[in-house]
């Protein structure tokens, strides 16, 4: 009997399989609107992921998503595994009390933390050069870290208020650090003179030594960098993290984000679907930050797992996926097959994801690096030219052989004929935009061009098969 990551999932001809391992390699799905991609592959794949028992995470772009997975769930008998997180659920998740405490040597890290809301606040936001990126990105990063790490010398529970409020009270000048009547009113300075009563109020030991020099650290940073930034700078840096943590201060997300816990990225392992019913196009850029808050911290989860032979497999699954990047998104898809994680990706089109991974020519790598570390393509009707263009070098040219001849005729008539060699797409970029789309009018069958790394399918003997997916299934 074949392993379990062997097994079929899904068949796609008499002879060729889909099973767990060409999922934990990633599944890109390609269509225009109307093609038949979400209703067709896209259903087809996650109908068996459910009945193969995966658990896993579901983004919402559109309202109807969760209803869709609640279609999906009780059809395969996986009804009571569905979880949902949005606005009037019961579910919610604290992130930071989280990070805080989870129990791994990684847990607690003010860097990483700090790498985890810098993640969300990053996604899908243009890119200037390197230079201007690196200092943004490094300024951004120190004001996030020290902060954390002064609400963490205060008290034992970090809360999301709590660090903005710290950074809206920073001085923002020498004139303000000495004034009397700041200091009274200001949070941040507060909270740096119960830091120090708390620390000599400690017996004298290494643990109450970190402390001390976490303390003169934040005191260097709040009291020296951060006043002596030029106004602009430290202006523009202050309003970015504001403008950001509002939408967590504000409901849904305050409510879901930073209150209590009662679902975590690990509870996939045990078979939990979560459905991040918080879709895109209701709650835009909160709805976005909050999905890919849970996003990144569940994919650096499955990243700890711990694999053996028992060991669930997961998926995550993005429709419209485009709106959902971030830029560490490389990095899981590298190593994904590693733990047993499978990415579902479904979007119309390249351009979507070019415009969304960042401007210039590290946006357009990122979006290469990404896709080229997806194992499986499907490719359904599509108007986009680049697209398809793509579709065909992915599948790829054979070389072939060309008969010709011809005549001249003069003085003496002359024929001539030979052979000669060319090289062309084994499927035109133009057939591409002729594959059922589905509905009434093919009787509810949409088709797909499915392209897979590794050893040729059996059925085709080459790297593509042409398959005929049902919507009624």
């Amino acid at each position: 009997m074949p392993s379990f990551i062997d097994r079929p999932i899904l068949h796609l001809t008499e002879q060729d399989s889909f099973t767990p391992r060409h999922a934990f390699e990633g599944v890109a799905i390609f269509g225009s609107i109307g093609s038949g991609k979400t209703s067709g592959s896209g259903k087809n794949l996650a109908l068996n992921y459910l009945r193969s028992g995966f658990g896993g995470v579901v983004m919402c772009a559109k309202e109807e998503e969760y209803a869709q997975w609640q279609e999906y769930c009780e059809k395969t008998g996986r009804a009571k595994d569905l979880y949902r997180i949005g606005a009037g659920s019961n579910e919610t998740f604290n992130f930071l009390d989280y990070e805080s405490k989870r129990k791994d040597s990684g847990a607690g890290i003010t860097h990483n933390i700090a790498s985890t809301l810098m993640t969300v606040m990053k996604a899908g936001e243009p890119e200037g050069d390197e230079k201007d990126k690196s200092f943004w990105d490094g300024t951004m990063r120190s004001l996030l870290i020290h902060a954390i790490d002064l609400c963490n010398l205060n008290k034992k529970e970090l809360l999301f208020k709590d660090i903005s409020a710290v950074i809206k009270s920073a001085p923002t000048s020498l004139d303000e650090v000495k004034d009397i009547q700041w200091r009274s009113q200001s949070l941040c300075f507060k909270m740096m003179k119960k830091a120090s009563d708390i620390i000599n109020s400690l017996i004298v030991s290494n643990v109450s030594d970190q402390m001390y020099l976490k303390l003169r650290k934040v005191e260097d940073f709040f009291l020296t960098t951060w006043v002596n930034l030029s106004p602009k700078t430290r202006s523009i840096v202050e309003q970015i993290f504001l403008n950001f943590s509002h939408r967590f201060l504000s409901e849904p997300l305050n409510r879901i984000f930073c209150s209590g816990t009662t679902i975590r990225p690990e509870d996939t392992l045990q078979g939990k679907v979560i459905v991040l019913d918080l879709p895109y196009l209701i709650y835009e850029q909160a709805g976005r930050d909050g999905q890919i808050l849970f996003k990144y911290i569940w994919q650096r989860a499955m990243q700890r797992r711990k694999i053996d032979e028992t060991s669930r497999p997961v998926f995550l699954w993005a429709d419209e996926a485009h709106l959902f990047l971030h830029e560490h998104d490389v990095d899981h898809q590298s190593t994904a097959r590693s733990f047993r994680a499978s990415t579902i990706y479904i979007s119309q089109n390249l351009p979507n994801y070019y415009i969304h991974a960042g401007a210039g020519q590290q946006g357009r790598n990122r979006i290469e690096a990404l896709l080229g570390n997806m194992g499986t393509k499907i490719f359904h009707a599509n108007s986009c030219i680049q697209t398809n263009q793509y579709a065909a070098d992915t599948v790829g040219k054979i070389r072939t052989w060309q008969a010709n001849q011809g005549s001249s005729y003069g003085e003496q008539v002359s024929h001539n004929q030979g052979i000669s060699e060319t090289v062309e797409y084994v499927i035109q970029p133009s057939e591409f935009a002729t594959l059922k789309t589905g509905g009434e009018m093919n009787n509810f069958i949409t088709e797909a061009i499915i392209h897979r790394q590794g050893a040729p399918f059996k059925f085709s003997k080459t790297n593509y098969v042409r398959k005929y997916f049902s919507q009624n299934i």
